[in-house]
Formats: C-alpha cells, sequence, structure tokens
C-alpha cells in the first residue's frame, strides 16, 4: 500500500471524496427502494431513525477523531524527533571544534557526510515508507575515531566527555527516526474499524423514507461528506515520511548549508 500513501494530498482527498459520495448514493439507489418494499417504516417512522443515525454518527465521530488525533501526534513527534536530531548534529559539530588537528577536521567532515547521507540517501526511502537497515560505515567511522582519541589536558577530557553525549544523542534521534518511518503507520485492525463505522453510518441513511430520491441523495451525501474528509486527513497523516502531509528534511539542510559547510570553508 505504500503508492497510496505517496499520492500528492489533492490526489487523495478526490480519491477520498469521490469514492464515498459515489459508494453512498449507489448504495442508496439500491437500497432505498427495497427498504420501501418492506413493513419498515410501519414500525419506525423518521424520526426514529433519525435518533439512530445521530448515535451512529456521534459514535463514529468519537472513534475517527480520537484516531486522527492520534495520527497528527504521530506525524508532530517524528517532525520534533527530526528537529532534535539536527539540533544535535549542529551541537556535536561544534564539539568537535575542541578536538586536536587533523582529527577534528576528518570528524566534521564525517559529520558532513553523515548529514548529506541523510538528505539525499535515507530520505528518498523514507518517501517510500523505507529505513536503511545494518551499519552506516561513515557513522561507524567517525565512532571508532573518537572513541580512539585519548585526552591528553583535562580540558581535552571534558571537551571529550560532552562530544561522546551529543554523538550518542544523534545516534539516539536517528534510530527514533528510522523506527517512526514504519511502526507509526495505523494497524489494518484500526483501519477496518473506522471504515466499518463509517459504512453503518451512511448505511443508516438509506432507513430514512423521503418521497424524493434527490432530497433523499442529498441527505446521505452531507452525512457521507464529512466521513470521507476524516478518513482522508487520517490517510494523509497516516505515514510521517509519506505523502502531501510528511515530515521534511529541511532541518538538516539549513544544518549542512548555513553552519557546517560556511564553517569548514572558513577553516581552510
Amino acid at each position: 500500500m505504500n503508492w497510496f500513501h505517496e499520492l500528492s494530498s489533492p490526489t487523495l482527498a478526490i480519491i477520498f471524496v469521490v469514492a464515498t459520495l459515489s459508494i453512498s448514493v449507489i448504495g442508496l439507489a439500491v437500497t432505498a427502494r427495497r427498504v420501501r418494499e418492506t413493513k419498515l417504516h410501519e414500525q419506525l417512522d423518521n424520526g426514529t431513525i433519525a435518533g439512530l443515525l445521530a448515535a451512529l454518527v456521534g459514535i463514529y465521530a468519537i472513534a475517527a477523531g480520537l484516531t486522527a488525533v492520534a495520527v497528527w501526534g504521530n506525524t508532530q513527534d517524528a517532525g520534533a524527533n527530526v528537529g532534535k536530531e539536527a539540533a544535535a548534529i549542529i551541537v556535536l559539530f561544534h564539539d568537535l571544534s575542541g578536538y586536536p588537528q587533523p582529527l577534528q577536521d576528518i570528524a566534521k567532515q564525517d559529520l558532513v557526510e553523515y548529514t548529506r547521507y541523510v538528505i539525499e540517501q535515507e530520505w528518498p526511502l523514507h518517501q517510500h515508507g523505507e529505513a536503511p537497515s545494518g551499519p552506516l560505515k561513515v557513522v561507524d567511522d567517525a565512532q571508532r575515531r573518537m572513541f580512539a582519541f585519548e585526552p591528553a589536558t583535562e580540558g581535552q577530557k571534558v571537551t571529550h566527555a560532552l562530544t561522546l553525549q551529543a554523538y550518542n544523542k544523534v545516534i539516539e534521534m536517528r534510530r527514533l527516526r528510522l523506527q517512526a518511518v514504519g511502526d507509526t503507520a495505523l494497524p489494518g485492525a484500526l483501519w477496518f474499524v473506522v471504515i466499518l463505522l463509517g459504512v453503518i453510518a451512511i448505511s443508516s441513511c438509506f432507513l430514512l423514507r423521503l418521497d424524493s430520491f434527490a432530497l433523499h441523495a442529498v441527505i446521505t451525501t452531507l452525512v457521507a461528506a464529512p466521513i470521507a474528509l476524516i478518513l482522508y486527513f487520517i490517510a494523509v497523516t497516516d505515514r510521517p515520511f509519506q505523502g502531501g502531509v510528511s515530515v521534511s528534511p529541511e532541518p538538516y539542510r539549513v544544518v549542512l548549508e548555513t553552519i557546517m559547510i560556511p564553517e569548514l570553508k572558513r577553516g581552510k
């Protein structure tokens, strides 16, 4: 289903609204006459059915609303973690200035390469719902160099300790980002429940008895349209790194282009 989440936001909105309204009106056309032929309306008037419809719509609104809040929260958390990783990269880059040469320039260059890798290699994978697996050479090389460094002065000991903390923070935020690529998606069972509740709410409109099919279709459409929009919102925010509403790699690009690269050029 990755192709589905890769659709643009307007395209996804059109698909959900058109599909939901079309199915609703077709369902009404198929069932309305058959409901008229039964004795249902001898036992239940439109007022009773309208009360049932209101209750079903209310139940759907609560369930879908909570689901929408949850997926939007996941997207916000993913964006916050991306911002924290970019901030941790800045801190680590500046802490590396306390190392002696040539280790300082080598370690900084490793960090620049890592940031470029995130933007140019990992992010396109994220946009397809994928996360790289296995060790990353530039990260392993940077870790090996820092762990091999032996501070010679008290100042270097403090700098080394702070740098290792900053490095661990970058690794932690990276792990949270990679985990969010796939783990934040709604499970299929929850999608099934949300869609089924919407189908039940719309189907209750078919039980109304109205002489005008056009008026009946308008009422059904008015119920189906908000349901379609809620489903669209859930779908477009379900995967934080995919679709029209997704987390951007801009924080990394800003760090790379406005801080890291200019500072390396000044140092040459």
